[in-house]
């Protein structure tokens, strides 16, 4: 019969397509009208088996053996597992085999197949639809635990980010309030060397009025005012602290930021690696402390040479002062 005509529609002749054709020919399996019917028995090509279309439709359908086209199988032989005709129990590729009818075989499958259709409509289907639904709902699960996850480092982030930021604000914060303190006591000093300049000038001006003077007692009167005028102020410190930036490699910055673990985790594995984590972070900070200390020492040592350099050249400066006048 033709495989891609559904159940539910109508009977056709399949040659002319006349709906609810009275006969079929067992042999080709097809349904046939009246007036297909001589037509089709004239092809002697094949033996044809018209018959009544009702004693078709209640007939069992053996399938055609694969040796001999023109006959159904109606044995199983056991030792090859396939159905054959009645033929085939005299060839040689069946002799010594045992077999058996094909109904009684096909029974046993069915009721196979009806245990099978009991055991998946029972069990099987519910249990496969339960795990989709379990997947179902770990799939939305893992959605929510993903945003929760890209939420809590976002927050860690912004966090640290705060926290680098305030760093920051209070390195500046610091580096210039140090900078307006000697920024003033610089101005406080320019302003009385100002002064002092002033009043060398003056002074200069007077003894050389002096020298000219042939007033006697004009000239007893004077007094030096040298020792007075040698005095300047006291060296200040004119450089700001030296930012000294500490390498931190990214390593160091996902070990301190963080880490991700399972739920399954055991705790004390976690409770280790944040511990270990915390020694590493305290070794980072004496390095940077000791590094910060060497650099103290060094700005020292450097301080004390600037200070060496600017007292000798103003004192290389106030005794040759009187070549410059």
């Amino acid at each position: 019969m033709n495989p891609s005509k559904s159940a539910q529609d109508v009977l056709r002749c399949h040659l002319c397509e006349t709906p609810v054709p009275p006969l079929s020919c067992e042999v080709c399996h097809i349904y046939l009208c009246k007036v297909c019917v001589a037509d089709h028995i004239l092809d002697e090509s094949t033996k044809h088996s018209v018959v009544p279309i009702n004693q078709t439709l209640s007939a069992l359908q053996y399938p055609k053996c694969l040796e001999h086209s023109s006959r159904n199988c109606e044995l199983f032989c056991e030792q090859c597992t396939i159905p054959i005709c009645v033929h085939c129990v005299s060839s040689n590729d069946h002799k010594g085999h045992g077999f058996k009818d094909l109904l009684e075989c096909v029974e046993g499958k069915k009721e196979v197949a009806k245990k099978d259709l009991q055991e998946l409509e029972s069990s099987i289907l519910n249990e496969q639809k339960e795990f989709a639904s379990r997947i179902r709902n770990q799939k939305a699960s893992l959605e929510k635990n993903f945003e929760e996850v890209n939420r809590a480092i976002d927050e860690h982030g912004e966090k640290l980010h705060k926290q680098v930021s305030d760093v920051v604000e209070n390195f500046k914060s610091e580096i210039a309030k140090k900078h307006e303190e000697k920024f003033a006591v610089m101005t406080k000093t320019e302003e009385r060397i100002a002064s002092l300049i002033s009043d060398i000038e003056k002074c200069i001006y007077s003894v050389k009025e002096l020298q000219a003077s042939r007033d006697l007692g004009l000239v007893f009167k004077y007094k030096s005012r040298n020792e007075e005028l040698r005095k300047t102020p006291p060296n200040l410190n004119v450089t700001l602290p030296i930012f000294v930036a500490y390498e931190i490699s990214n390593d160091k910055v996902n070990e301190l930021f963080g880490s991700l673990t399972m739920e399954s985790d055991d705790r004390k594995i976690l409770e280790q690696d944040v511990k270990s984590m915390s020694l590493k972070a305290k070794d980072v900070e004496r390095d940077e402390l000791d590094k910060r200390k060497n650099q103290k020492e060094k700005n020292k040592v450097y301080i004390k040479y600037m200070v060496y350099i600017k007292r000798a050249f103003l004192y290389l400066f106030l005794s040759h002062i009187h070549l410059f006048l």
